[in-house]
């Protein structure tokens, strides 16, 4: 006698599952490459402002999977500025660009460039606010030694300089500091530095807290191109130098 084939029964069930994971997983894959870019954070930027930097991407309007971090690293390091990006994409359409920014020390009026901390000259841009300005000639070895030095001066207090201006220091006909520069501050003073004693000038506000706590508030120069552990303010007239000081322990 023959068998009878037994006839394989479908199940309908089964297939509709199958079919409903693939239709999901299809659009899941859909809404992931069709989802807009929602959210971008900037961090690490001091000179360029958030929207600038989001602008010139010009991205916003990109699928957050379409849009590599590769395209943004290599677009946002033309710009003369940023020295290093880093990426970060999530799938809820945020985007976190971390920038590495060369330090913006000054303007050159003779140049009519801008210096970066490498030494690096480039136009201007009105975006980078808070820069102060050499306004005279430098000779070329002190020039390249305040590039150095300089960079030794926190973005803060740069951003409390209005002018620098080359400014050795003349005895009679005899130079006894030719590194000695003057800062004109946005708040009236003067303070007087040199390549050698650059540093002091990151403690510029507290200092002068401290002598404006002694002596009350009072303006002109402020002399911090002395080895001295003293900080001497007074007139801006150089013999009276000495007329008001704060001890290194007061403004510590």
């Amino acid at each position: 006698m023959k068998k009878k084939a037994k006839k394989r029964k479908i199940r309908l069930g089964g297939i509709f599952v199958i079919i409903l994971l693939i239709y999901l997983l299809v659009s899941c894959l859909y809404y992931l490459w069709k989802l807009p870019i929602k959210n971008i954070t900037i961090e690490g930027n001091y000179y360029l402002k958030d929207n600038y930097i989001i602008n010139y991407l010009n991205i916003s309007k990109e699928s957050v999977i379409k849009i590599s971090s590769h395209k943004i690293k290599k677009k946002l390091l033309e710009l003369d500025l940023i020295s290093d990006v880093k990426v970060r994409k999530n799938y809820l359409g945020k985007i976190k660009i971390i920038v590495t920014e060369d330090k913006v020390l000054f303007y050159d009026w003779n140049k009519e460039k801008i210096i970066l901390s490498s030494g690096k000259e480039i136009d201007y841009n009105k975006e980078y606010l808070g820069i102060p300005a050499l306004i005279n000639y430098v000779p070329e070895d002190i020039y390249k030694e305040f590039i150095e030095k300089l960079n030794k001066v926190n973005k803060e207090a740069l951003a409390l300089v209005s002018e620098i201006e080359y400014s050795p220091s003349i005895i009679g006909n005899k130079t006894v500091d030719n590194k000695r520069f003057l800062f004109r501050m946005n708040d009236g003073n003067k303070v007087y530095i040199n390549t050698i004693n650059i540093e002091k000038f990151n403690n510029y506000l507290e200092i002068y807290e401290a002598i404006s706590n002694k002596n009350g508030k009072v303006q002109g120069c402020l002399y911090l191109d002395s080895n001295s552990e003293n900080k001497h303010f007074g007139n801006c007239d150089i013999g009276n130098e000495s007329e008001m000081s704060v001890d290194s322990d007061r403004e510590n």
